[in-house]
């Protein structure tokens, strides 16, 4: 099998991407005949459900039991994957999905592929959301969404949306929305994982979710110092180590910077509120980018305590602070050109206030 002629989403456009030409460049073991790579999988079966609008596909594409992890809640049985993309879609129906780039990794035969798909959603709110009721705004969102695939089915998932950036488009306040989606209750399952990967990310340990394949040795170096330096190190001055002078990134909230000093104050202002945070590195994931570069996924977890930067905030300082993340490195002649990281800025709040009316109903008993 040709690996190395696997889907690459840039310049390429979507008619090209739903009708591939060519022999299976994997060997895709279990999945249906149709899909010559998992890239192909990926994107085809998202354009069926979402931009089609064909909401019962999940059931052929996601597994009876798929465990779905976001920071806000957690699911398990495909119901609910068709469930929520339902009331997502009833929130935001013109949703459109572009898929930006699959990074992907085989993970054995016996295994699967873990995909990590960052996507573009141009969507207008015209119906009552987790965030509040309809606001009739259009709004952009970048999604990374980190799932093994095995067998023609989703049966693992890891969701990050930038969530904080749609919500500043439709003009709900931060704060507001982090009320109003703390309002709503999760499965005791999603509190359970919350507080064991705490202990897990401040005690510097593995996730349970490893494989023995190969990654790129040089990259994989790279994800776990950017990790170490500028999130559990704070060592911003080896920043030029790391990225080219005229380097872009983009964060939550919207946030842009282009340039090494640009770069050092959005990891500055952010780690402010958890001057104590520890971060561990939980997947990576690597692709060939044209001939001189590459596509680097991590998957990470960040766990300490918050810091309040601002009055709203002020009464959860204290609390523990946990943020599930996702980073897509562009990485050029051996430095990142192109940085995209994804979180739920609103979920990671909106646990604090929950977590501390919980302990506030508790102390009443």
């Amino acid at each position: 099998m040709q690996t190395d002629k696997v889907t690459q989403l840039y310049w390429k456009n979507l008619p090209q991407l739903l009708d591939p030409s060519g022999e299976k460049t994997q060997k895709l073991k279990g999945f249906d005949d149709e899909f010559v790579d998992i890239v192909d999988y990926i994107i085809r079966i998202t354009h069926r459900i979402w931009e089609q609008k064909n909401v019962g596909l999940c059931l052929d594409y996601y597994g009876k039991i798929c465990p779905v992890h976001t920071l806000g809640s957690y699911s398990e049985e495909v119901e609910t994957v068709v469930s929520a993309t339902l009331k997502t879609i009833g929130a935001f129906p013109d949703r459109s999905l572009i898929g930006e780039n699959v990074v992907w990794r085989d993970l054995g035969e016996d295994a699967g592929y873990y995909s990590s798909h960052r996507i573009t959603s141009i969507m207008t709110n015209k119906g009552p959301s987790e965030f509040g009721p309809a606001t009739n705004k259009t709004g952009r969102v970048t999604t990374i969404a980190d799932c093994v695939c095995y067998e023609n089915k989703i049966v693992y998932e890891w969701l990050m949306r930038d969530n904080s950036f749609l919500i500043k488009q439709l003009g709900i306040d931060l704060y507001d929305a982090a009320k109003h989606f703390a309002q709503f209750t999760a499965p005791q399952e999603f509190y359970d994982w919350k507080e064991n990967e705490v202990s897990r990310v401040k005690a510097g340990q593995e996730t349970e979710h490893q494989w023995p394949t190969p990654v790129n040795g040089e990259c994989k170096k790279l994800a776990q110092e950017w990790i170490t330096n500028f999130f559990n190190r704070k060592y911003y001055g080896q920043l030029k180590d790391f990225y080219h002078l005229n380097a872009k990134i983009q964060w939550p909230g919207g946030v842009e910077a282009t340039g090494l000093q640009g770069i050092r104050g959005v990891f500055i202002q952010w780690l402010a509120q958890c001057p104590d945070a520890k971060a561990t590195c939980d997947h990576i994931a690597v692709t060939r980018f044209e001939d001189s570069g590459f596509d680097i996924a991590i998957r990470w977890s960040v766990a300490g305590t918050f810091a309040a930067r601002n009055e709203q905030l002020a009464q959860y300082s204290g609390q523990d602070f946990f943020v599930l993340g996702s980073t897509h490195l562009r990485v050029i002649d051996g430095k990142i050109s192109e940085e995209w990281t994804v979180f739920d800025e609103i979920a990671a709040y909106a646990n604090l206030i929950r977590d501390y009316n919980n302990q506030q109903g508790e102390g009443a008993c």
